[in-house]
């Protein structure tokens, strides 16, 4: 199909298809990495070479082809960051919907009350539970624990996101086994002398840049950083992996893509190695 379609048509093919078809996979499995170059490549193939060559040139870079629209690039998903951002959506239903049944089933069978981010591969896992580990440490620092009421245990309840503070501590005081986070939180900052059980200096200022917002309206949970809902999605989490070469000339990319030109001329302007979108205040 190269013979018949022009660059804007390859790209508009690339996206539609080349990388649409491995989304289903990708949704619960983990693709090898060489799997995710053969698609890649896939794509850039069908950019840049010529119906008679298997060789090809590309005139820029695939890090700028997979950069979004409006900061300069092409909008080409690349394929590995897709396999993650896709089973990052597991690790949300873990953290945020334990009355699915399959979450209800996969926390007994592997985390025992531990968080899905402090979990652990495990031999003989399934592929869906071994795809979910090998996609966890790409993610898990876009996802925080907000404290809302306060009302979890503080013992028994992996509240942080780093597990169960009764296992790391050498006992609970009998005096402290009552206690949620609310009890450590006067006056806008952390209070732990009052407990009779002794923690670790490194466990108290892992929790120093927490706060309780004292609200009887919500409950303690995980948000996710990358989205302003504090929601996962496949999006967010896209964008969240995504290394961004640099924001200057965002809004002139925005109106670039929104002229009314042929996109054979918009993608032009992008292919071009030397080309860079003047600022607006130096324009006219």
């Amino acid at each position: 199909k190269s013979k018949l379609l022009n660059k804007a048509g390859k790209l508009c093919l690339v996206k539609s298809t080349i990388s649409s078809i491995p989304v289903y996979s990708m949704q619960s499995l983990w693709l090898p990495q060489a799997v995710c170059s053969k698609i890649d490549q896939a794509c850039r193939r069908m950019l840049w070479a010529k119906p008679d060559n298997t060789r090809f040139w590309s005139p820029v870079s695939w890090e700028v082809v997979t950069q979004p629209k409006e900061l300069g690039g092409l909008g080409v998903r690349e394929a590995h960051r897709v396999n993650v951002s896709l089973l990052g959506k597991l690790v949300w239903d873990m953290l945020s919907a334990p009355q699915k049944p399959w979450v209800h089933l996969l926390s007994n069978l592997y985390l025992h009350g531990d968080s899905i981010l402090c979990a652990q591969t495990r031999r003989g896992a399934s592929p869906i539970w071994s795809s979910i580990i090998k996609a966890l440490p790409s993610l898990r620092e876009g996802f925080q624990p907000h404290l809302r009421s306060g009302a979890s245990s503080l013992w028994y309840m992996d509240w942080t996101g780093t597990g169960f503070w009764c296992g790391k501590v050498p006992f609970v005081h009998i005096a402290n086994t009552n206690k949620t986070v609310a009890d450590c939180w006067e006056s806008g900052e952390w209070n732990f002398n009052i407990l009779h059980t002794v923690l670790p200096t490194e466990l108290v200022h892992s929790v120093r840049q927490l706060s309780v917002v004292s609200s009887s309206l919500g409950l303690d949970h995980f948000a996710w950083r990358g989205d302003i809902s504090g929601c996962y999605s496949a999006a967010s989490g896209y964008r969240f992996l995504t290394p961004v070469r640099s924001s200057e000339g965002d809004e002139v990319w925005k109106k670039l893509w929104k002229v009314m030109v042929p996109e054979k001329v918009k993608f032009f302007f992008v292919a071009m190695p030397s080309f860079s979108p003047p600022n607006e205040s130096s324009s006219g």
